[in-house]
Order: C-alpha cells, then structure tokens, then sequence
C-alpha cells in the first residue's frame, strides 16, 4: 500500500503539471490554491468556495430569520477559525471565491422555506428540501462548498455529505458539500427563539460557533465521524460526542489527510478535463 507521502508527492507532481498551461488556461486559478507540502506532515491546502444563500427568510417564534452574514464576515471571522482548528492536522483551506446566491427558483420554493422552519431534527426531508434550494449554478463540482442557510431546523446546526461510502478506500475523496445555519436554537434545545450564531469563538469551547460548525462539517467531508458516546474515551473533540470541543484525535488527523490528498487530486483532474 502507499504510503500518505507518496500519495502527497503524486499530488504535488499532477499540481505541478497541470500548472504549467496556467497563463493560458483561466481554470489555473484554482489549481494555484491547491498546496501539498514536501514534507510527511507538512500543509495541505484546499480551495473552498462559500455560498451565502438569500430569499429563504423565515419566520420563527415571532423572529425574523433573515441571511445577516457578509462576505466580510466569511472572510475575516469564520474561515481564520475553520484554519484554526485544522491547524493540527496541517489542512488548510483557502477562498476560491464567496458567492451571493439567491434560492433556486423551484416551484413551491415558499412552501419548502416555511417546512424548513418548523422541521426537527427527526424530519426525514428535512436536509433534501435544503438542498432542493440551494441547487444553484454557482455549484462547484470538484472543490468544496460550504452554504449558508437562514436556518437549517430545530437544535442543529450544520450537515454535511460524504460523497458516497463512508470508507476511504470506496470514496478517497470524500464529499465536497455541507450546510451551514446562521441562526440556531440549539444552545436552548429549541425552548427559546433562535438567535444569531456566533461567528467565531475562540478557547475555550463553551457552545460553538458558526466557524467551529464549519470545521466539524467540513471534517465529515473528509469521511470523519461521530464519536460513540457510549464508548469514546477522549474528549473535546471537534467531531462531537459528549463534552465537545475543538480537538482532533490522531486517527482522525491521519484519515483527514488522507481524503485531503484525494480532494486534492480530484479537482486537479477537474481541470485538466476541462482545459
């Protein structure tokens, strides 16, 4: 089997490849923000495009649910905390672009926003009418994309897809799409109005914050998982379980960086198709 540095330096050597056509091929761009470090444990970085999503508005406990986050605040306050807390595991993410998009125009689209609001963690359709609105052009197929959404139900907030299987040897790049809530009730287990959710943190956890729900979704595209709170005996952990935090285990780290490279190699074939 390969080891992760040699798969890291397979990497690096397609980047490099594709990057010689970049003064002539508008898709370099993206390429350029792909970085995998010479070194075993050195820094891999990731293009990451932000969708703040506008027009599902919703109302509820009497609190008007409106989209108040800004590119600014993306840029400056909830990706310096996505990179803080993967700092340990050495993957870095950088802004390939934060789009403004408005819902996608599918019919009932009202209907679906006011399901959305009164949907529980238990609503089966819960994330699928998500997704049915933020089914937008803007969609990046290979890099990963985060969306924020107004409200995202009762006591959560954020999810995420795999991509597939949920081992890395059916699905070695993982998924590349998670959602992201603004407001959230989850601090009063739904007994009290939503409120605005904390963009940034910092040490240490007490109740999250839009950045930490960020690294945690982000996590479960690199084929991370809840811990078993019935067994787990490390906590603090940004994956959850009980007495959640911002830390990372050693597995966790070893097969983040594994799906990272894998990413990493998909968007570089992206491009390379579409040159």
């Amino acid at each position: 089997m390969k080891s992760l540095f040699c798969i890291l330096m397979a990497c690096i050597m397609l980047a490099g490849t594709a990057s010689l056509a970049n003064a002539q091929n508008p898709l370099g761009g993206v390429l350029d923000l792909i970085k995998v470090s010479r070194e075993r444990d050195g820094v891999i970085q990731l293009p990451i495009r932000f969708h703040i999503v506008r027009g599902a508005e919703m109302t509820k406990k009497g609190v008007a649910l409106e989209m108040w986050l800004t590119p600014e605040d993306v840029r400056e306050r909830i990706l310096p905390e996505i990179n803080r807390i993967w700092q340990p595991a050495g993957i870095q993410w950088v802004i390939e672009s934060v789009v403004e998009d408005d819902i996608a125009q599918v019919r009932g689209r009202r209907r679906l926003v006011e399901d959305i609001s009164v949907a529980t963690r238990e609503t089966s359709d819960r994330t699928t009418k998500i997704r049915k609105l933020i089914d937008v052009p803007s969609h990046h197929p290979a890099i990963h994309n985060v969306y924020f959404f107004p409200y995202v139900g009762e006591t959560t907030q954020g999810f995420a897809t795999f991509g597939g299987s949920r081992s890395v040897g059916e699905n070695p790049d993982g998924g590349n799409h998670c959602v992201m809530g603004v407001w959230t009730d989850k601090p009063s287990r739904a007994k009290k109005p939503p409120q605005r959710f904390k963009m940034s943190e910092g040490l240490p956890f007490k109740r999250g914050s839009i950045g930490r729900t960020c690294a945690h979704e982000l996590g479960h595209n690199l084929l991370l998982q809840h811990p078993d709170k019935e067994t787990q005996t490390v906590f603090d952990r940004v994956m959850g379980g009980r007495r959640p935090g911002y830390a990372l285990t050693p597995e966790e780290i070893k097969l983040a960086r594994t799906v990272a490279v894998g990413r990493a190699k998909t968007i570089v074939k992206w491009a390379r198709k579409r040159r």
